[in-house]
C-alpha cells in the first residue's frame, strides 16, 4: 500500500513539473484573443532536489525485471492463457494470505473482472512497469462467502458476458447461462457455502455483480492485487522457472 501511494505521488509531481510553459489569454471587447503574457514557470529548486532521487528510484524499480514469460499472453473469451494465469495466480496466492492470516477457511473460486485486465503480457522479460500497465487500479484482495445459489447467479453473469477470468471452477455456457458447474471437481451444491477470492471493486457490486453485495461474510486482508501479482512473479523467477499458462476448457460452450 505504501509503495503504491508513493508511486502515485511521484507521478503527480512529474506531471506538475513537466508542464512548465503557460500562456495567458484574454478576450477583447470584439471577441478576439489577445496574448497578455508568455512566461516560464520555474519549479521550486528545493522541491526538485527532494523529488529527483525518488524519480530515479521509481524509474529504476519500474524497469526491474520480475520474471520471463514463455510467450505473449492476451485476454480472450470464453477463456485465455492470460485470464487463466491471473485467476489461478489469485487463487494460489489467496490461499497463502488466508493461511498467514490464521483463517480457518480456504478460497474455492477466484475471479478477475475482464475489464480490469488492461493490457497483455509480452513474450520475454516482464517488468514492474508492465504489471502497473496490466493492473493500474488500486484494487485490493477480498474474500466473499456465498452460497451455491449465489455462485450460480454470479456465474450466470459471467456466462452472459461470454466468459471471464475464473479459477477453481468449471462450467459450460448454454443460452447465456452457466451449466454443469463444478467447484474443486465436485458438482455445485445450492445450500453449501463457498469462498470467492476477488477484488474490492466487484465485491461492492461493480461490473453488474450485485450478487456479491449479498455475501454472507467478508474478509479484506489489506493487500493490493497488483502487489500480489508482482510477488508471485518474483517467486517464479526465484525458483528458476518462467511464466507459463494454458487454456484447459474451464469455460466452454455447449
Amino acid at each position: 500500500m505504501q509503495r503504491s501511494f508513493t508511486y502515485t505521488l511521484l507521478i503527480t509531481w512529474l506531471i506538475a513539473f513537466g508542464a512548465c510553459k503557460t500562456h495567458y489569454i484574454q478576450t477583447d471587447a470584439n471577441g478576439g484573443n489577445v496574448v497578455v503574457s508568455d512566461s516560464i514557470i520555474q519549479p521550486d529548486s528545493q522541491l526538485v532536489q527532494i523529488y529527483l532521487p525518488y524519480k530515479k528510484l521509481l524509474e529504476k524499480d519500474m524497469s526491474r525485471v520480475l520474471a520471463v514469460n514463455k510467450k505473449e499472453m492476451s485476454k480472450g473469451k470464453p477463456e485465455s492463457e492470460l485470464t487463466n494465469f491471473l485467476a489461478d495466480l489469485l487463487l494460489e496466492e489467496g490461499q497463502k494470505v488466508l493461511k498467514q492470516s490464521g483463517k480457518d477457511f480456504m478460497a474455492d473460486i477466484s475471479y478477475f473482472n475482464y475489464g480490469g485486465i488492461r493490457t497483455y503480457l509480452p513474450e520475454g522479460e516482464i517488468t514492474v512497469g508492465k504489471i502497473y500497465e496490466l493492473m493500474p487500479f488500486e484494487n485490493e484482495l477480498v474474500f466473499l462467502k456465498l452460497n451455491g445459489n449465489q455462485i450460480r447467479e454470479f456465474l450466470n453473469t459471467v456466462a452472459s458476458k461470454g466468459g471471464e477470468s475464473v479459477g477453481g471452477v468449471r462450467f459450460s455456457i448454454s443460452e447465456g447461462k452457466a451449466k454443469n458447474i463444478t467447484i474443486g471437481k465436485k458438482q455445485i451444491e445450492n445450500e453449501k457455502y463457498y469462498w470467492v477470492a476477488t477484488n474490492n471493486y466487484v465485491a461492492e457490486g461493480g461490473d453488474d455483480l450485485d450478487v456479491f453485495t449479498q455475501k454472507d461474510d467478508y474478509f479484506k486482508p489489506g493487500k493490493l492485487i497488483r502487489d500480489i501479482i508482482i510477488s508471485h512473479l518474483e517467486s517464479i523467477s526465484e525458483k528458476g522457472k518462467i511464466i507459463t499458462a494454458q487454456t484447459d476448457g474451464r469455460i466452454s460452450y455447449e
